[in-house]
């Protein structure tokens, strides 16, 4: 007991550990959380419970219109269509040489498909190939094409709005017969996503169903379908191939992985967030078919609803899903003339040169590992607490937080600030404290008081364009009573 005042008996002074190691839960309201984070933004948690900031990116290269960008590449250069219709090949070194010839039209997501010898792109229109310097038609007789693949050198095309997918002769993709046709009949959808998988595995969803389809070697007919299931995927670019396994949005707006005929629901965590998304428009996920995110040792699907209302009511749901450790968080852009998160400005991401490029709105960011900022555009990296629950009334008497020191530079110290809203009353007024120049290495950062009250709920966040790894954090608690 601490007996420093006579005629009355205070509880020792303690320090409570905030469970800052926590993942994100958003399956419930979120004043009824605890022991989770009810928010993290622009950051993740590393294997070791340490909440780290996401990485921002430059700028790398400026496209010619100002349509959103999807990346593959070929023959070493990062290729870009854009939903203009324009194809671009960029070198290693940023330099844009806009792509001659037929536009990739048909107003969708443009779609890759890597063969042998050309790269082929498919948007709900024509097959477009590219195989040197300039863009041309696959062939006349190819199907309007909302998803295009390549496997033992045929050339396989899902058709737009329809439950059938065509394939090109074999080692022939400019010749196309209407009677090689496969139809995805287990159910009756339509076709809306189609993936070839690194096991050789041909991929097709609709609305009520998923079947896979394998090669037939040997055979008069070039494929055969080996299975068929009842769950349906609700969203046509939002499937990925990963740690061994096919990820999706199933019908239910659950995030699923499919391993064979069996599936397991990953998105759990979040799934009341993700019942309330309003807008499922032009959702997508990852670099399509293949392409997650691997960055700072962690391994992410990227999935965003770009026309969703967020949160904080304007448009745009940025998901960033750690695969291994099933952990969620969000990314998001800002605006500073309204001082409120907007939509994370990337519409498609790839890697090549071991480099990983974002395609912006006519232009091609590079995200880079020392950079905290989306083009000199602010980044803001958010953690908000649960409740802190302690039964009786307390006085919260200080805020410890135990973070990287000294990543400032001789001249500018980086702040980090924190405001406490205290028995669900609004969040008060930022305590702001330096991160520290550099040298400084005391990783304990002190900031006071927070008043009385029976639940308390943090909101730590940073803007400056630095690193941010948050270690711990505790809070110096005194029971009232006498």
């Amino acid at each position: 007991m601490d007996r420093r005042g006579r005629g009355r008996v205070v509880v020792m002074e303690d320090w409570t550990p905030l469970p800052i190691d926590k993942p994100v839960y958003a399956n419930a309201d979120p004043d009824s959380v605890i022991g989770y984070q009810t928010a993290m933004e622009n950051g993740f948690l590393n294997d070791q419970g340490v909440q780290v900031r996401f990485p921002g990116f430059i700028d790398f290269a400026e496209l010619g219109d100002n349509g959103r960008v999807y990346l593959n590449d070929l023959n070493g250069d990062l290729i870009a269509s854009t939903s203009k219709g324009a194809v671009y090949r960029i070198n290693r070194a940023g330099t844009v040489f806009r792509i001659p010839g037929v536009p990739v039209s048909g107003g969708r997501r443009t779609i890759f498909s890597k063969t042998d010898r050309e790269l082929d792109m498919a948007a709900g229109g024509p097959i477009i190939r590219l195989r040197t310097d300039k863009a041309e038609l696959l062939s006349v007789n190819a199907p309007l094409a909302s998803h295009v693949g390549w496997l033992d050198n045929f050339t396989i095309a899902a058709e737009v709005n329809s439950g059938r997918f065509y394939h090109s002769g074999a080692g022939t993709p400019d010749q196309w017969d209407p009677l090689d046709t496969f139809a995805a009949d287990g159910s009756a959808d339509n076709i809306n996503a189609m993936i070839v998988t690194p096991f050789r595995e041909i991929m097709l969803s609709g609305s009520a169903s998923i079947e896979q389809f394998e090669r037939n070697p040997g055979a008069d007919v070039p494929f055969f379908r080996r299975w068929s299931i009842g769950e349906g995927v609700s969203l046509p670019y939002a499937m990925i191939f990963a740690d061994n396994a096919v990820w999706t949005m199933n019908s239910q707006t659950e995030l699923v992985r499919f391993s064979g005929q069996i599936s397991e629901v990953v998105s759990s965590a979040i799934g009341l967030l993700l019942e309330q998304i309003d807008d499922w428009t032009d959702a997508w996920i990852g670099g399509f078919p293949d392409k997650p995110m691997h960055v700072l040792g962690q391994k992410f699907l990227l999935m965003q609803a770009p026309k969703a209302t967020n949160p904080y009511g304007t448009k745009g749901m940025t998901f960033l899903f750690d695969y291994k450790n099933k952990r969620w968080s969000n990314l998001y852009g800002w605006d500073d003339l309204t001082g409120t998160p907007i939509r994370w400005p990337g519409w498609s991401h790839w890697r090549l040169w071991d480099r990983i490029f974002i395609g912006g709105e006519g232009r091609i960011y590079e995200l880079k590992t020392d950079t905290f900022s989306h083009a000199g555009a602010t980044q803001r990296w958010l953690i908000r607490t649960s409740h802190m629950v302690s039964g009786n009334q307390v006085q919260v008497k200080g805020l410890r937080l135990q973070l990287k020191r000294g990543i400032g530079s001789n001249t500018f110290d980086p702040q980090i600030s924190v405001r406490c809203s205290r028995d669900g009353k609004p969040f008060g007024t930022r305590i702001r404290r330096g991160l520290g120049k550099a040298g400084h290495r005391v990783q304990t950062i002190e900031f006071g008081a927070y008043g009385v009250g029976s639940t308390f709920q943090f909101e730590i966040t940073c803007s400056s364009d630095c690193d941010v790894q948050l270690i711990g954090a505790g809070v110096k608690t005194e029971a009232i009573g006498h």
